[in-house]
């Protein structure tokens, strides 16, 4: 697939046909992640791959089920609201696997008082998750991504057995799209209303 069909056809999915997917994609997926950007070179970045069928369980009790009273969607807000709140616990059931990304905070980043830098580890792994959205739609596959929120990471972590330190910025689900997927509209500025060229 040519790179600019890749970013063309990159969305996100949330219903899934349970097919499974090869070992070797999966790794070469996280490969791809792991060619992101890095701070200090180092990449010293984790991840859980989840597609056994008890730990998956484990995970999924600890996300509570989202209503969404909108019948009529306005705008593509809402429809992704529509689309995505009463699957946030089915599309990772229904996903190949699941992907924990993982890092520890760089205490010498953590030090530093300038606010571009102090939360430099957490753009990073946005990259390398980026880039995993980007390598999966190359190999014809659908992700899913949720943020958990509140007392969540520290959960899932326990559930996926890992050990203490790490932080989990969101959790991927990855798979074959269900032919009847639902996806919201997008919407894409022109380039001349968001391109300043020299100054605003």
């Amino acid at each position: 697939m040519e790179f600019g069909e890749v970013i063309a056809r990159r969305r996100t999915t949330r219903q899934f046909t349970g097919q499974p997917v090869d070992k070797e994609i999966i790794e070469r997926i996280i490969d791809a992640g792991i060619k992101a950007p890095s701070f200090d070179h180092m990449r010293k970045w984790n991840f859980i791959v989840v597609t056994d069928a008890a730990v998956k369980v484990r995970i999924l009790d600890t996300i509570k089920p989202l209503t969404c009273s909108i019948d009529e969607p306005n705008n593509p807000f809402q429809e992704m609201v529509k689309i995505a709140f009463p699957r946030q616990r089915s599309m990772f059931e229904e996903a190949a696997c699941i992907i924990l990304p993982l890092f520890k905070r760089d205490a010498r980043i953590i030090k530093e008082e300038a606010f571009g830098r102090r939360f430099m580890d957490f753009a990073e792994i946005w990259c390398v998750i980026e880039n995993i959205f980007l390598a999966t739609t190359n190999e014809g596959l659908a992700y899913t991504m949720r943020i958990p929120t509140g007392k969540q990471p520290e959960e899932i972590l326990t559930a996926a057995a890992c050990p203490e330190g790490y932080i989990l910025p969101c959790m991927i689900g990855i798979g074959h799209a269900a032919q009847d997927a639902e996806y919201p509209a997008q919407i894409y500025p022109k380039l001349s209303e968001c391109i300043h060229w020299n100054k605003f």
